[in-house]
């Protein structure tokens, strides 16, 4: 008993000293000044931002940690009939995620892990760390920028890590991704020279970022790192096909 005793205080000691990044799969992005954008359509101007340190989950969340967070499968319209096996859900991204219900995500995962939420709706963390549905629209969101707690990328984030590809990966394959920011065409000549911009404060849709889009009819290709895109927060499926939506998660390195 008293061996089994000093091996469980051993490795909970382990636990408490290990980086972030090796107790749940989130790796430290060493923040840095990037050339943002692309000097074509919706992605220019190219501008100069500056983010700092995070910690990024190494892969889209999972459906594995999906489940376990929320307990409802989320159907959509690419998958409707068809269910992933759970033998797969680990290796699976969860899509047909709205925006919303990826925030609830966040916050419930904060909330599990003893973090503070960083997503309020109508001035109440509450109303968001406690949502019992997904599917929902919730008003006037907010984000608390220094809670310690999970939230979704800033899509200068983003693409800075996607850019530099540290430990990470599928930043152009497979599901797009959800961002923080609200969708604004002339908000890259308001931000040139900022530092840890969070976009527009308005908008009617959020940036989603990355995956694939097609081409031709079954041809597809990556979508490049710097190519903006957006959509309503309420939806779960990408116009542009043939993946729905999913998402990566974002800690502050402070």
């Amino acid at each position: 008993m008293k061996q089994t005793k000093f091996i469980l205080a051993a490795v909970l000691a382990l636990a408490a000293i290990a980086p972030l990044s090796a107790q749940n799969n989130m790796i430290l992005v060493k923040g840095g000044t990037f050339q943002m954008g692309n000097n074509s359509e919706k992605d220019a101007p190219v501008h100069t931002v500056t983010v700092s340190d995070f910690y990024m989950s190494q892969t889209k969340i999972t459906l594995d940690e999906w489940m376990s967070n929320t307990g409802v499968y989320p159907k959509g319209f690419y998958r409707e009939e068809i269910q992933i096996p759970q033998s797969q859900w680990s290796t699976t991204a969860a899509g047909n995620i709205t925006w919303y219900d990826a925030i609830v995500y966040c916050n419930r995962r904060s909330r599990d892990e003893g973090l503070t939420p960083c997503y309020a709706s109508n001035g109440s963390k509450d109303n968001i760390t406690y949502a019992e549905r997904t599917r929902t629209k919730y008003p006037n969101i907010t984000c608390d920028w220094n809670a310690n707690g999970y939230r979704l990328p800033t899509e200068a984030e983003w693409e800075y890590a996607a850019r530099n590809e540290i430990s990470i990966s599928d930043f152009s394959k497979g599901n797009p991704e959800w961002c923080w920011d609200w969708y604004s065409s002339d908000y890259y000549n308001e931000s040139k020279n900022s530092k840890d911009p969070h976009g527009s404060n308005h908008g009617d849709m959020r940036v989603y970022r990355g995956g694939q889009r097609e081409t031709s009819i079954s041809v597809y290709e990556s979508v490049p790192v710097y190519k903006r895109e957006m959509f309503y927060p309420e939806e779960y499926i990408t116009a542009a096909g043939p993946y729905p939506y999913s998402f990566r998660v974002v800690r502050n390195a402070k």
